[in-house]
């Protein structure tokens, strides 16, 4: 576990003698597609970061209709806002494929890791990230720019989660994302199979859309 926490951005920071104690509060379980990680006015207990796979945020309505809110894919803290705040979660958090998780004790994280700086810098920046997250989620894009987007922030998710879920994740039609990616492969943009992807011209592909910045 103790590589695991070490390659965690928001413990990468913390030195041997504070792996050794968060290594004590926390554990790496296994969850299959359709495990339930919280429920919505579940209180609080745990910080959640998710290594692998993809999860779904997402509340009932008056009708008892579920509407999905939100994805969470690897490397993402999920839930965090309830524990820090003390508050049951607003939502309910839904494995949609089998994924792994570490789960971190929150009041003892709380005890032992808050007071340290770098850590709660660490933690405000994902708080902002998601943030920021959202507000690019409030401005308009077309099925391209959603994909060369998400293909830049992460493209390792096109080589460990199905093309049906990707398209979920951006909220568009399979048949239009399988569109759109061929497009992007047939201008040599990306070459992928179905066990591979490669990003073959990253200036290209962030000039398809307004809110990439600089390369990285």
């Amino acid at each position: 576990m103790y590589h695991s926490l070490e390659n965690i951005c928001l413990f990468s920071s913390l030195s041997k003698e504070q792996l050794k104690k968060l290594h004590q509060i926390s554990t790496i379980k296994q969850f299959k597609e359709g495990n339930i990680l919280f429920y919505e006015g579940e209180e609080p207990g745990y910080l959640y970061f998710l290594l692998e796979g993809l999860v779904k945020l997402y509340r009932y309505d008056t009708k008892n209709t579920i509407t999905i809110l939100d994805y969470y894919y690897t490397q993402a803290l999920i839930g965090e806002a309830a524990s820090l705040q003390r508050t049951p979660y607003q939502t309910t958090a839904e494995c949609d494929t089998d994924s792994t998780i570490l789960m971190v004790e929150y009041e003892e994280f709380a005890k032992h890791f808050l007071c340290d700086p770098d850590v709660a810098i660490q933690l405000i920046m994902q708080l902002v990230k998601k943030v920021k997250a959202l507000m690019n989620n409030r401005v308009p894009q077309t099925s391209m720019q959603k994909i060369a987007q998400l293909i830049h922030e992460n493209s390792e998710l096109f080589t460990k989660i199905k093309k049906y879920k990707i398209a979920s994740i951006l909220n568009m039609a399979p048949e239009t994302f399988s569109r759109n990616l061929k497009k992007l492969k047939k201008e040599g943009i990306i070459a992928y199979t179905s066990t591979t992807f490669e990003v073959l011209d990253a200036k290209k592909l962030c000039t398809l859309y307004d809110t990439c910045k600089t390369l990285r």
